[in-house]
């Protein structure tokens, strides 16, 4: 599949490297675009274009590490800061705005009461995002079993 536009979330999580680097391996061979997302969630209790000056300060760290991550000249690379209310509505919105090919997102291994979940605003990007969505997950730390012998009537299998 070929993307000419992909848009990449990032968070601030170790997470974003990984996403960042497949976004732009996917661009890279087409001399695309890659948009790179930090969104600022608003609480209610303010307005929406409400300074928020420390937040800001992290969301310029985590777009500058992003664009270094990219690995890409800076004239294919867009880095992007918003405030919303709804981090989902507004990766889905600015997709839709630039008319891009991808949205990648990346997550840890999330759980809510020891149960694996992915929130609110990854499923609400999964069902409304009209382009592709690529979603990464790292992979659990130290969750791959070891390589075991099996035997069986043919022989040894590894698994």
């Amino acid at each position: 599949m070929q993307f000419n536009k992909v848009l990449v979330l990032v968070t601030g999580q170790p997470a974003d490297s990984s996403a960042v680097s497949y976004a732009a391996s996917l661009i890279r061979e087409n001399r695309g675009r890659l948009i790179i997302l930090y969104v600022i969630k608003v609480g209610r209790s303010l307005p929406l274009d409400a300074e928020m000056p420390e937040e800001v300060q992290v969301a310029e760290r985590v777009l500058n590490g992003a664009e270094l991550a990219a690995n890409l000249q800076r004239n294919v690379v867009e880095a992007e800061m918003l405030q919303a209310r709804e981090i989902g509505s507004a990766v889905v919105h600015e997709a839709a705005v630039r008319d891009v090919d991808a949205v990648v997102i990346s997550t840890a291994y999330p759980t809510t009461n020891g149960k694996f979940t992915l929130g609110t605003d990854i499923p609400y990007v999964m069902e409304f995002a009209a382009c592709n969505v690529i979603l990464i997950r790292e992979a659990l730390a130290g969750a791959r079993p070891e390589r075991r012998q099996l035997t069986g009537r043919s022989g040894t299998v590894s698994s």
